[in-house]
């Protein structure tokens, strides 16, 4: 158990409290039945129980996060720093997405797609950055030289969300559709490669 990073794995499980002070904070002025997806427009299109959407869903991410992070620890991916960039993804998605939900169902008028696009972009622009990142003794040359080019898809991406603020939603979904289809055959790509040459 000593190659579980301890520290990092409390340090990201705590940021979950957030919510859950903020829900026993205002639970008692929320409604039983609250809103929990917004479409782009910023349009209420789905709604959940105050006590599940707010509570129940925290916890089960919380559960969820402690066992990917000790899952990646203990096959030793943890170590690679774009994944530890990663580890911090879920507990933050979690606090903002319960912060939103928790005001716009206070009376608060948020912009949700704003604030998911720019959050997104900021999370491609932070792994861009840390993928090429390599582990002493873990990555080979050539799968180094493969994550450098998809690094660059992910600021690429990023800096395009960026822009897409600027736009009508529309363009902000065409780019977030554009760029996941392009790493999914990036994706696909390095991995046949990858078969061709173990097979040679």
């Amino acid at each position: 158990m000593k190659q579980i990073d301890w520290k990092m794995l409390a340090m990201t499980s705590l940021i979950f409290l957030i919510p859950l002070v903020l829900v026993a904070i205002y639970y008692g002025q929320l409604p039983e039945i609250v809103q929990t997806h917004f479409g782009i427009d910023n349009e209420a299109n789905g709604t959940g129980s105050k006590w599940f959407t707010l509570v129940g869903t925290p916890l089960l991410a919380l559960a969820f996060h402690i066992f990917l992070c000790v899952a990646l620890d203990v096959t030793k991916s943890g170590r690679i720093p774009a994944v530890k960039v990663m580890k911090w993804v879920m507990p933050i998605v979690t606090t903002l997405v319960m912060t939103s939900i928790l005001l716009v169902n206070l009376g608060n008028e948020l912009d949700i797609r704003r604030l998911v696009v720019a959050f997104l972009a900021g999370v491609y622009l932070i792994m861009g950055n840390y993928m090429p990142k390599d582990v002493a003794g873990m990555t080979a040359p050539q799968s180094l030289s493969d994550r450098k080019k998809i690094a660059y898809l992910f600021i690429g991406g990023g800096f395009a969300l960026l822009i897409s603020l600027f736009f009508e939603p529309l363009v902000s979904v065409i780019v977030l559709v554009g760029f996941t289809a392009l790493a999914i055959i990036w994706s696909i790509c390095v991995g046949a490669k990858g078969y061709k040459v173990t097979n040679k």
